[in-house]
């Protein structure tokens, strides 16, 4: 099927498309990336992904290339070629040509975007939960998205024996997040998740926003036992919105059900992202 990407400041077929060898992004891994979801055909989020891209450079010393009013209107061009009923859009910056594969130029980097047909997770999974595994680690620089997805992607054998969606990070005490969502619990109503050295979850800061004044909601430390401990725990992130975590490393969390609290927001967030009636899927 023929695919239109952005490079560069160029829209262009996908196999017209070029990036060097020496690219530090894939000599060394130095690069950045946000992604973010149409609802209806439209970005969702698109400001708050922007400024977690601009962020995440910021963190390795790179500066987006394009301004926003140009990223927005190659975003729309993108989905209009590609003809997605619904897509998820990929923004990649990386540190460009590198001759040595250690300098780089900040002025020259490779900036790319590309969209991709929107794969969700299957409706009865927010009916019955998922599960995770955890994992010793900690994200370096966590604070930005970059492209090193290394722990998770070697675990994928793991977390496919398991049954399990995803990694839930920790350093032997605290929880931090997952390979690819933020983390919450929670304990006698009270909504608690991770927040030092986490990345900011776009769809976690909404879905807290959203039920500010209705929960009491806690963000700092979050220890293991607490995690084991909890009534409910659920992630988020841009392609699962609001997602039930009942079992961990073969524990059941509360009662092995999706709880309450946590179908209140899942009927939140459908309601704000979907309009009234609207759901996950």
């Amino acid at each position: 099927m023929t695919r239109y990407m952005y490079l560069n400041g160029t829209i262009l077929l996908e196999e017209q498309a070029h990036i060097s060898p020496l690219d530090i992004g894939l000599l060394r891994g130095y690069a950045v990336f946000d992604l973010l979801r149409t609802v209806g055909g439209r970005p969702f989020l698109l400001d708050e992904h922007l400024e977690r891209l601009h962020t995440s450079a910021r963190q390795l010393g790179l500066q987006v290339p394009a301004r926003d009013e140009e990223i927005a209107r190659a975003i729309d061009e993108l989905l209009e070629r590609n003809g997605h009923e619904e897509a998820t859009v990929r923004l990649v910056l990386t540190g460009g040509v590198s001759p040595d594969g250690m300098a780089y130029d900040p002025a020259t980097p490779t900036f790319f975007i590309l969209t991709h047909d929107l794969h969700e997770p299957a409706p009865e999974l927010y009916e019955r939960g998922g599960r995770l595994v955890t994992e010793l680690h900690h994200r370096e620089l966590p604070k930005a998205k970059t492209t090193n997805y290394l722990t998770m992607l070697r675990n994928k054998p793991r977390t496919a024996a398991a049954g399990a969606l995803d990694v839930l990070y920790h350093d032997g005490t605290l929880v931090s997040e997952t390979g690819s969502a933020s983390f919450y619990i929670v304990s006698a109503g009270c909504i608690r998740a991770p927040h030092k050295d986490v990345l900011r979850g776009t769809v976690g800061d909404l879905v807290l926003r959203l039920v500010a004044g209705r929960y009491q909601i806690e963000l700092g430390e979050l220890r293991l036992d607490e995690v084991f401990a909890a009534d409910e725990a659920f992630v988020t992130s841009t392609t699962r919105g609001v997602l039930p975590i009942v079992e961990i490393d073969g524990q059941t969390i509360g009662d092995g059900q999706v709880g309450p609290v946590t179908r209140e927001l899942m009927a939140i967030w459908a309601r704000h992202a979907f309009g009234e009636g609207g759901t996950q899927r």
